[in-house]
């Protein structure tokens, strides 16, 4: 990892001096993180650990706000920011209603309503901070961290002073690999543009989301497995305690990433998604989960077809969409759930019923091959499936054609394996029957392995 430490060692014990190889292992370990949405989404499989190991850490103290210094072998000037950050925020209670009309998908830019309601500003002491300001840049994405804030952050919450360098130990590493943690979700990292009408600076949930999720990818790094005993975690007993207290203590969003570490940090690949795909029905969605406090839901899915993509709307519909155009293909707010497509370029589908469920496919095309009207479906074998209608089982092949009439005589019957089916009857015995329908094993037996 590339770390310049510009306070010229002021404070050598504040960071640690652990080889590149400890850093590279982390970065490698935060990238798995977003695998998902880096398979669904990015043209270029980039290495996101090595992206993240090569972005410049820069060490600084806040007497050096708004200064221009330079960067060793470098051969540039980089300014550091102000160690403060002001975010325009409610004055009242965040109120998630407000946030959601101020979303509305029609709404002229020019008439944003946000612009008309009572604001005020919140200024945050900044430990450290993630930067992107554009690939014309030398140095386009950059991390600075303030080692006297940290330092003086370790001895204001230590009360015992022999702890207090290593607590600032544990602090450093807890805020290069929270700043890390946005830097995993910069979906520009991929090469993917998020949605413009989403806001770190004016959508608090936004912040929530994402301060949440970084300090749970930093704490997955620094804590390590939360099940393993304190002995065998990265940071010993005490810088454990230590930054458990220091994460509970602090604010909105960033408090919460406590509880997703406890959570193994999941679905922060639909959280990246959530950026990209952004629209008036994830908002609406944003409102359910920030009401009923899981942290992301399940939003987008892969089909197992490149570029296309499953995607839930405000009702809990399902299409498929196409990327990055993010047209509609299939299903637009219609179906209940997608799986993938399989060799015959074919998805199966399902529609939720008051009792049960009715099935389908859907082609390449987006088109209904097989109707969403049976009770139950399988895959396709050999080109045909075992299918279930009006409590009745059949056969039907690729075209929805009749292969086997739907009066077979069982309970149950299961799909097709290299030509053969597992049936039941009425007695709770199992038997075989072939593609025609013919039973070729009898219903004697108390299971089938297939």
């Amino acid at each position: 990892m590339k770390i310049y430490d510009l306070t010229r060692g002021k404070y050598p014990k504040v960071y640690s001096s652990l080889d590149d190889l400890y850093y590279a292992e982390n970065t490698k370990q935060m990238a798995h993180y977003s695998s998902g949405f880096q398979s669904l989404f990015a043209n270029n499989k980039n290495d996101i650990g090595a992206l993240l190991n090569n972005i410049p850490v820069l060490l600084v103290e806040s007497s050096m706000s708004c200064e221009y210094v330079s960067v060793p072998g470098c051969q540039c000037l980089v300014q550091v920011p102000e160690d403060n950050h002001a975010t325009i925020v409610d004055t009242e209670d965040f109120d998630i209603n407000k946030w959601v009309a101020s979303k509305e998908s029609d709404i002229p830019e020019k008439d944003d309503p946000r612009e008309r309601t009572s604001r005020g500003f919140s200024i945050t002491d900044l430990l450290g901070v993630y930067i992107y300001k554009g690939n014309h840049d030398i140095m386009p994405r950059r991390i600075f961290i303030w080692l006297d804030k940290i330092m003086a952050c370790a001895e204001r919450n230590t009360k015992v002073k022999a702890y207090i360098n290593d607590n600032a130990c544990a602090l450093f590493e807890l805020v290069l690999y929270h700043e890390l943690g946005h830097a995993l979700m910069d979906v520009e990292l991929y090469g993917v543009h998020p949605s413009p009408k989403f806001s770190y600076a004016k959508d608090a949930p936004y912040r929530f989301y994402e301060e949440a999720f970084a300090n749970g990818v930093a704490l997955s790094i620094l804590m390590g497995d939360k099940h393993a005993v304190a002995s065998q975690k990265p940071l010993i007993l005490q810088q454990q305690s230590f930054i458990e207290n220091f994460v509970k203590s602090q604010g909105w969003g960033y408090s919460d990433g406590w509880e997703l570490y406890m959570r193994l940090v999941d679905n922060i690949d639909q959280w990246m998604g959530i950026k990209v795909l952004f629209n008036f029905d994830i908002v609406l969605l944003l409102k359910a989960m920030w009401k009923h406090k899981p942290f992301i839901e399940t939003v987008f899915e892969g089909v197992g077809h490149d570029g296309w993509i499953a995607v839930k709307d405000r009702c809990d519909k399902w299409s498929i969409i196409e990327l990055p155009s993010q047209n509609a293909v299939a299903g637009f707010k219609k179906y209940d759930r997608f799986w993938s497509f399989d060799g015959n370029g074919l998805c199966m589908i399902r529609v939720d019923q008051e009792h049960g469920y009715l099935y389908g496919y859907v082609n390449e095309q987006g088109v209904e091959q097989i109707p969403v009207e049976y009770d139950h479906l399988y895959s396709f074998e050999n080109g045909i499936t075992i299918a279930k209608k009006d409590g009745w089982y059949g056969a039907i092949d690729l075209n929805n054609k009749i292969v086997i009439p739907f009066n077979l005589p069982y309970d149950d019957v299961r799909g097709f394996r290299n030509g053969r089916a597992a049936v039941k009857n009425s007695a709770g015995k199992w038997g075989v029957i072939d593609t025609n329908g013919k039973e070729i094993v009898p219903c004697t037996n108390d299971s089938i392995v297939s």
